[in-house]
């Protein structure tokens, strides 16, 4: 409880134009990331990641899934992949990169900045006879909170922090709103003190 509280009071005092208690638990939580799976909450994204890792491995377990559709023919000498779902296009497609982006595109309507758009491009032919015979079956790490589902483990962790980590959006306990209100109830107290001390030597 000590620890969180001074993780709150740090984030307080790097607040501006902050003048209410209510502006002040808002301005706290929204520089929270919070655990999709439980009520933990960090203030960085590589703390969450490592609490998920440790705690919630078995929500990053993969499981094979058979791929449905792919516009793979016999005559492909290579072939562009999903890495969401392993959907393939081949070569002999016309605009076949932009084919597989645009594929990419609809596993989210909208993708954080920092998120690359990559797949991978492969020219092993009993990979390919495999997509021209129909019979993928492929491991896919399964998002537990939505339907997304990632080719490794890592491109999972970063999906649940950048759409399932907002603390702002979340059922936030109880206990937690209370423990800001109460190291927010002197923020503007506090606030003064520091431009006083500021102004302490004014030229």
């Amino acid at each position: 409880m000590e620890d969180k509280k001074e993780t709150f009071i740090e984030i307080l005092d790097t607040l501006h134009c902050v003048t209410t208690i209510d502006e002040a638990v808002s301005a706290v939580l929204g520089k929270l990331v919070s655990c999709p799976f439980c009520p933990e909450f960090y203030t960085t994204s590589s703390a969450l990641m490592d609490h998920i890792k440790s705690d919630h491995s078995d929500r990053l377990v993969s499981k094979p899934v058979k791929v449905d559709t792919d516009e793979v023919n016999e005559d492909a000498e290579n072939i562009y992949i999903c890495p969401h779902c392993h959907f393939a296009v081949d070569n002999n497609r016309p605009s076949q990169t932009s084919s597989i982006i645009e594929h990419i595109g609809s596993h989210t309507s909208v993708m954080h900045l920092t998120e690359r758009i990559s797949f991978q491009i492969s020219r092993d032919k009993k990979l390919i006879q495999t997509y021209v015979e129909g019979n993928v079956e492929i491991e896919l790490f399964c998002c537990s909170v939505c339907t997304d589902a990632f080719g490794d483990k890592e491109s999972l962790l970063s999906h649940l922090y950048y759409k399932h980590s907002d603390a702002d959006s979340k059922n936030i306990p109880y206990d937690t709103i209370n423990l800001i209100m109460e190291c927010a109830k002197d923020l503007p107290a506090r606030k003064e003190a520091k431009v006083k001390r500021k102004l302490k030597y004014a030229f």
